[in-house]
């Protein structure tokens, strides 16, 4: 067993990287969505089943992490950032949109506790990318620096408002 401090974390790997080749690692960046659809592809673009536990409400079985994901591609897509602050903020038919999305995509039946578990996921990731987007803003000094430094997955004039 290795000590501690050769364990890869996210620090030590960063400091690898860059020692040795010099440059940091180019990937492909936020990439999500991609499994679910290739799942999809590979059986004939069928709608892939999912299920929902009955004692803890989230998802269960073979597609769960691609169905959360599908979730996260889709709320991206639909929800605003431009003059909303909070969940609550949005309007019931984004809401509705993002379910019916999801009803499209997924073997799923369109019933007000379906479409109340799909709408859980969305509010806690929803809460999540906010909570990123604040610590990147907490990440740099000036509001130049903030907008010299705009995630990709957003665009530069919802960092400005976010700023």
């Amino acid at each position: 067993m290795c000590a501690l401090e050769e364990w890869p974390s996210r620090r030590n790997r960063a400091l690898l990287q860059n020692e040795t080749d010099g440059q940091k690692k180019k990937g492909r960046g936020v990439l999500k969505g991609y499994k679910a659809s290739k799942k999809r592809f590979a059986n004939g673009s069928v709608k892939l089943s999912i299920a929902f536990s009955e004692t803890l409400g989230g998802t269960i079985g073979m597609h769960y992490r691609s169905f959360t994901d599908d979730v996260v591609v889709i709320m991206k897509r639909k929800l605003p950032l431009i003059g909303v602050r909070w969940w609550s903020d949005i309007h019931p038919s984004i809401h509705r949109l993002i379910v019916a999305d999801m009803i499209h995509i997924w073997d799923l039946e369109d019933t007000p506790e379906t479409e109340e578990k799909i709408l859980k996921i969305a509010q806690e990731r929803y809460r999540g990318w906010r909570a990123t987007l604040h610590s990147t803003y907490k990440a740099y000094k000036t509001d130049a620096a903030r907008l010299a430094n705009v995630p990709e997955d957003l665009q530069p004039e919802e960092m400005k408002w976010l700023v």
